[in-house]
């Protein structure tokens, strides 16, 4: 069969199984450095434009993330990335699987459904206008698990690490995924999703999110002192709705995904991973993660209506946390988790308060913790998280950014910069 006659889909979008001998090539996989091909990586350099297309992508108009003359201006003396950005990016040094690891892992949980649960993220570096990005990536960790909403679950941990041109460690980000079979997932708590209808909305509920985003405040170059913030301080809350499919392609716009690449491209890409596309309704191949946008093959992964990216509502949560601190603060740490679906026509209000502040007695640095709750207009709780903010301080002066651990992979990658390229 030549390379044109190679089937660029799957046969049966529902043949993907939890069987011990998957979880165990999963596990084989836990360590290997997982390479990236140049087609994956959606921004190789931060631009402003890229920066600016991701920020606008998820509804932020932050102007040290946008606006040159701002970012000048500031204490970073150039415009910086919204946290979030580093998941656009990212080259390796690696570029291919060895053939003793892909024996090992390969077929690994093949067309099981991996729904986005959480992340654990902390940063170091800011990205700044200009720079490249690498990353070195790899499952961390697996666990079969039983979950209320698909039975049978494996919960895996990627972790990535990524590093700048210049050698430095950036950022430490680990990702969350259930993997359920697609047909267990039409079970469990399919009944209570099936109860869920489509948000409507009056002219006075538009009012009241109009409202809302007239009344978002954003720091901004006003520095937020450790010495001013109280514990129980609440958060101005910042909204993002109603979910719109226009929402998700303006998220794409920014974010990228190779999956959806078109045409002889898309083609070309299917050949390679055929097992990420299926059928869809008028018999053509499609991108399984259509699931966000396309409602009749969300159904059949479980849910009543396509949803939006786990990333998206990550954030949206840091959105509000960066708007608190302004450009001098440091968002240093997230833990957050994704616990119900936000379809399209929800509404997400996010709010937060300080949980907690305190001066680190390892480095003195100056923190406040803010929990941060997302809910739909239904008062379901979707996502929370908690994130770690490093603040000016009056009496101590301005941040002091973090710095990775002495053990850590990352650091030591960070340490032999000529490796890296330029």
């Amino acid at each position: 069969m030549t390379s044109q006659q190679t089937k660029s889909y799957a046969k049966d979008e529902h043949t993907g199984k939890i069987t011990d001998e998957g979880i165990e090539r999963m596990r084989a996989r836990i360590g290997v450095e997982m390479p990236k091909k140049p087609w994956q990586t959606w921004n190789e350099v931060a631009t402003l434009d890229a920066i600016r297309h991701f920020a606008y992508g998820y509804g932020d108009d932050n102007p040290l993330w946008i606006d040159a003359e701002h970012g000048a201006k500031s204490r970073w003396r150039n415009n910086i990335a919204p946290p979030s950005f580093l998941y656009s990016m990212g080259v390796t040094e690696k570029k291919e699987i060895s053939e003793e690891d892909r024996k090992k892992g390969g077929g690994a949980l093949a067309g099981v459904h991996a729904f986005w649960s959480g992340d654990e993220v902390e940063w170091f570096r800011p990205v700044y206008v200009g720079d490249k990005i690498w990353e070195k990536r790899f499952i961390q960790s697996v666990e079969k698990k039983q979950s209320a909403f698909a039975g049978v679950s494996v919960v895996t941990r990627d972790r990535t690490m990524y590093i700048n041109n210049r050698g430095e460690v950036v950022c430490n980000w680990d990702r969350l995924f259930v993997r359920a079979e697609r047909k267990t997932t039409e079970g469990g708590e399919r009944k209570k999703h099936e109860k869920i209808e489509r948000g409507q909305y009056a002219e006075e509920d538009l009012k009241k999110i109009e409202a809302a985003y007239d009344a978002e405040e954003r720091r901004g170059d006003s520095p937020r002192y450790w010495e001013d913030v109280k514990e129980g301080d609440i958060v101005t809350p910042v909204v993002h709705g109603p979910l719109l499919m226009s929402d998700e392609i303006a998220w794409h716009q920014g974010n990228g995904r190779w999956e959806i690449f078109p045409h002889h491209v898309g083609l070309k890409l299917r050949r390679r991973h055929p097992g990420f596309y299926t059928l869809n309704d008028w018999g053509v191949p499609e991108a399984v993660m259509r699931c966000h946008w396309d409602d009749n093959y969300a159904r059949k992964v479980g849910n009543p209506f396509a949803y939006d990216n786990g990333i998206m509502r990550s954030s949206w949560m840091m959105h509000l946390v960066t708007n608190w601190m302004g450009d001098d603060g440091w968002l240093w740490k997230v833990k957050d988790r994704i616990i119900a679906f936000n379809y399209y026509g929800d509404t997400s209000w996010v709010t937060g308060k300080v949980a907690r502040k305190y001066i680190a007695q390892e480095n003195g640095a100056h923190v406040a913790e803010i929990e941060v709750s997302c809910d739909d207009q239904r008062g379901r709780k979707t996502a929370l998280a908690t994130a770690t903010v490093l603040l000016p301080s009056k009496e101590a002066g301005p941040v002091l950014l973090p710095q990775p651990e002495r053990g850590m992979e990352g650091h030591r990658i960070g340490a032999r910069p000529p490796k890296l390229g330029s």
